[in-house]
């Protein structure tokens, strides 16, 4: 059996700055899922903040430490929930209200460019900036809400959470 060389802890961090660990993992992916699974519920907390950090073994002080991801909680641009995580070192975001999912990333195939889209109506567009991004993620809410649907009040095609 091989040793572990390092492992992943997932947190999260509430706005009166108390942290919860969410685990320790031997893998990046299971760290992933754990964080993923437990942010779709962040609506009904009140977080600002989601950490994956790695640890490496047999380390001594802040050298063994490495953050591999920070993400910043900010209300979504679509349904108004607070279910937004902005990831600003790797350019991308994703709301994990299941009825929502918006999301936004830095293009893989045209450097420079962002890609975005929500899920629900198979929305899928590309800007410049983040910030048109968000604008026209707003513009979309603004749409949605003049067709009958408010933030406490989720269209027909939503799954309910």
């Amino acid at each position: 059996m091989t040793s572990v060389q390092r492992v992943f802890v997932p947190s999260v961090t509430e706005e009166n700055g108390a942290a919860t660990g969410l685990g320790v993992f031997s893998s990046e992916e299971t760290a992933w899922t754990v964080l993923r699974q437990f942010l779709r519920k962040s609506h009904i907390m009140n977080l600002k903040q989601a950490d994956v950090v790695i640890w490496d073994i047999d380390i001594v002080g802040d050298d063994g430490m490495t953050v591999l991801a920070t993400m910043h909680c900010r209300e979504c641009p679509v349904c108004k929930r607070k279910t937004f995580w902005l990831d600003l070192d790797n350019f991308s975001a994703m709301c994990t209200g299941q009825a929502c999912e918006a999301w936004i990333e830095e293009s893989t195939i045209e450097p420079g460019k962002i890609d975005y889209g929500w899920p629900p109506t198979r929305f899928l567009k590309q800007a410049e900036t983040i910030e048109d991004a968000l604008a026209e993620f707003r513009i979309l809410s603004a749409e949605l809400e003049a067709a009958g649907n408010t933030p406490d009040y989720p269209i027909t095609s939503f799954q309910v959470e």
